[in-house]
């Protein structure tokens, strides 16, 4: 019979038939060792690699179905940060003083593929000027013959010493060699970035400043197209002492129409929901808590009502975006988190670097240049659902006869799914966006 204790979808059992050791748990749930220890202190006295007692019970931070590629420990965004600074001022200081005794380097006795042209080049142009001018006089100084008076053969001559020259393989190195250039060769994966200057900024934070100390680093998020995992649909930068709601206001996607929608909306990052409350006090007819359904689901009724350990997302805190910024985040870079949006989209996004604010404009160490886009992912041209040929020109929302909404269609499609005999399309049972003429629905 099925055990009626309580189920914790977020923990490992051991099980006779099956030995597991903490390096086989943090490989399967993609967390490292050090993290899963800290969640369960009582398993320091053993190895990583010594199996645990059958009966031993292993918690697992709460993680979303897909977790994406995360590596790394997890961290607060702003005591990393404040260690970033300060390794930086460390490596400052290292530097400066190294720099009083390093030695004077000698003068480079070999020189370099491109100054051996420009040298051989100058030469052969000094040897050759007396005989130009003199020509040049001869031809009564027409500037049309100057380019017939050069010899050039000389130079293409040097080219063809230097080339062979500098030629690799006469190094007689194995990483040069033909036969192994697929080997000794990475591919490089180049990232297709869409972004103008035009598409940079949405909304940028307009609230006032009170950072005490200048702004060293910025924080960059990927995010997904909407209900995918796969299809990357921009990047955006923001700095640690920016509120979550920053991001939010400044996040947009296909699905954001120019009419009134919902603002309720949440972000679920490294175990803690945050939910968007901004418009509670102002709309509070409209304003509903996103989280609730998520966080009181019980997978598995216990027949003690008062147990709540069954509750999956349920021991997850819940915090307010307005009251949270950026560097009170926990996080680890790659792990996927999810942020839903007007009231149903939703979005996976994780972490994707920190860039060090040195080197960059004076506007970017500003409060107001920030959220940023960063990567935008080409324009794609969104085809009908229907026939998934022609370029979709009308979107359907709430539409009983879609599969999905909002749902692309193209004119045609459009017609002939929801027109009647008569000709005569319905439209006040669904919503109907339509483009005019020429336009079309990308992403």
């Amino acid at each position: 019979m099925p055990s009626r204790g309580a189920l914790d979808p977020f923990a490992v059992l051991v099980e006779a038939k099956r030995e597991l050791s903490l390096s086989a748990i943090a490989a399967r749930a993609k967390l490292s060792i050090s993290d899963l220890r800290q969640l369960n202190p009582g398993l320091n006295s053993y190895t990583h690699l010594e199996p645990l007692p059958v009966g031993t019970l292993v918690h697992l931070p709460p993680l979303l179905d897909q977790q994406g590629s995360p590596y790394g420990n997890y961290f607060t965004i702003g005591q990393m940060e404040e260690t970033l600074r300060s390794l930086n001022a460390r490596l400052d200081g290292l530097v400066a003083e190294e720099m009083t005794s390093l030695p004077v380097l000698r003068p480079r006795k070999i020189l370099s593929k491109t100054e051996r042209i420009a040298r051989m080049v100058r030469e052969e142009s000094v040897r050759q000027l007396a005989h130009i001018k003199e020509e040049y006089t001869e031809c009564g100084e027409r500037p049309s013959l100057l380019q017939f008076l050069v010899d050039v053969e000389p130079v293409r001559q040097l080219q063809s010493v230097l080339e062979e020259e500098f030629d690799g393989r006469q190094l007689h190195l194995k990483a040069l060699e033909n036969v192994n250039h697929e080997i000794f060769s990475k591919a490089r994966r180049h990232q297709q970035n869409a972004i103008t200057e035009g598409s940079r900024w949405s909304v940028r934070d307009t609230s006032e400043d009170f950072c005490l100390e200048e702004h060293s680093h910025r924080w960059e998020f990927t995010f997904f197209s909407p209900e995918s995992s796969l299809e990357v649909q921009d990047s955006w930068a923001v700095l640690s002492c920016q509120t979550l709601g920053a991001l939010l206001d400044a996040f947009e996607c296909r699905n954001c129409l120019p009419v009134n929608m919902s603002k309720n909306a949440f972000i679920f990052i490294g175990g803690t929901f945050y939910v968007d409350n901004r418009h509670a006090g102002i709309e509070g007819e409209n304003y509903d808590d996103l989280t609730a359904p998520i966080r009181y689901f019980q997978p598995l009724k216990d027949v003690d009502p008062g147990n709540t350990q069954n509750v999956a997302f349920g021991r997850c805190p819940v915090k307010y975006m307005s009251e949270t910024t950026f560097a009170d985040l926990d996080v680890r870079l790659g792990e996927f988190g999810v942020i839903r949006h007007i009231g149903w989209c939703t979005h996976y996004f994780y972490l994707s670097s920190v860039q060090s604010l040195r080197g960059m404009k004076r506007y970017h160490y500003e409060k107001g240049a920030y959220p940023q886009r960063v990567m935008k992912a080409p324009t794609r041209v969104v085809r009908c659902r229907m026939c998934r040929q022609f370029a979709a020109t009308i979107a359907c929302y709430n539409d009983e006869l879609s599969p999905n909404s909002p749902c692309p269609y193209c004119v045609p499609c459009f017609e002939l799914l929801h027109a009647t005999d008569e000709g005569v399309v319905e439209e006040e049972k669904f919503l109907a966006i339509k483009l005019p003429e020429g336009k079309y629905f990308t992403v």
